[in-house]
C-alpha cells in the first residue's frame, strides 16, 4: 500500500447515471446497486476525469492508502477514445447553446 490520490464517491448524492463509469479511461469504476463504485483501486489513475462528467458532483479525489497504480493499464488506453468518452458526457452549457 502507498499513500496516493484516488477517486472517492459520495453514495448519498450519486444518482446512478453511469456517466463516470462510461468516461473512466482505465475502467476503474462500475455500477453496483444503482450507484457508482470503485472496482479496483489499482486501476484508478487519480486524475479525476470522471469528476468532470458527474452532474451531482458526487465524485471527488482524496489522498489515502491504496494499492499502487497499475501503470500497464495506460498501454490499453486509446487517446481518441478517451476524448470521445469525455465529449459524449461533458458538454458545458456554453457549447450546447452554439
Amino acid at each position: 500500500m502507498v499513500r496516493r490520490m484516488i477517486i472517492a464517491i459520495n453514495t448519498e448524492t450519486c444518482i446512478g447515471c453511469g456517466r463516470c463509469v462510461e468516461s473512466c479511461p482505465t475502467n476503474a469504476l462500475d455500477m453496483a446497486d444503482g450507484k457508482a463504485r470503485l472496482v479496483d483501486e489499482r486501476l484508478c489513475d487519480g486524475f479525476g476525469s470522471c469528476i468532470a462528467v458527474c452532474p451531482t458532483h458526487s465524485l471527488y479525489i482524496e489522498e489515502r492508502e491504496a494499492e499502487p497504480f497499475d501503470w500497464s493499464v495506460l498501454e490499453k488506453i486509446d487517446f481518441d477514445v478517451f476524448i470521445d468518452k469525455l465529449y459524449k458526457h461533458y458538454r458545458p452549457a456554453e457549447l450546447e447553446e452554439k
